[in-house]
């Protein structure tokens, strides 16, 4: 089992207080509503009223301008995060639709754009694609992280949002994917509300 085996190996049919909502929101996008739910659970353990230090808050941790742009006018109410969420989320995969060798390259992308936001995520691909290194799978994108460790990757033109550790943002793609692949496992029941003809399919 991997290490972040955070649920139980024994099925169940409910995960949390908003499983009607998850749902309700992944199938009208063709989403897998595991996925979902797995980033939700990493973002604030099913907890309704979790706030960052940083200042975001709610089941999908909503930083406030970003909440604003998608229309939330209450952060903590569930399914106005949880929508906001999944449409920044659908956004998100959008927006690097070209750059993804497949859809499980591609949900690991809006993953880590979900996480460090889109100038960071555009900045490793810049300095990757000046390296020749492969774009279209996030491993190996993030070969050139190390690089943006250091203040001389400023030096290269590409990136422009400063140095970037990362470590963060690769632990977030690994671990909502572990969770997510747990997620399967204990609810295969559900796999009726996974959409095989939406282009939005999770992996």
């Amino acid at each position: 089992m991997s290490r972040y085996n955070v649920f139980r190996s024994r099925k169940r049919e409910r995960l949390s207080p908003c499983d009607s909502i998850i749902k309700e929101k992944a199938d009208s996008l063709g989403w897998d509503w595991r996925m979902l739910a797995a980033i939700i659970y990493q973002e604030s353990r099913f907890h309704i009223e979790a706030q960052s230090h940083r200042g975001a808050r709610g089941l999908m941790q909503m930083m406030p301008h970003t909440a604003k742009n998608y229309g939330v006018t209450d952060p903590l109410d569930p399914e106005e995060n949880i929508s906001a969420g999944a449409n920044l989320l659908n956004s998100l995969l959008k927006r690097y639709s070209k750059v993804a060798a497949s859809k499980e390259e591609l949900f690991k992308y809006a993953l880590a754009a979900y996480n460090a936001g889109v100038g960071r995520i555009d900045d490793i691909i810049r300095l990757a694609e000046l390296r020749g290194v492969d774009t279209g799978h996030w491993e190996s994108v993030i070969e050139v992280i190390p690089e943006m460790n250091d203040e001389s990757v400023l030096d290269t033109g590409v990136v422009r949002l400063g140095v970037f550790k990362g470590k963060e943002t690769i632990n977030y793609v690994e671990t909502v994917i572990s969770v997510y692949e747990q997620l399967k496992r204990i609810c295969p029941e559900q796999e009726k509300h996974t959409s095989s003809a939406s282009q939005a399919e999770m992996p």
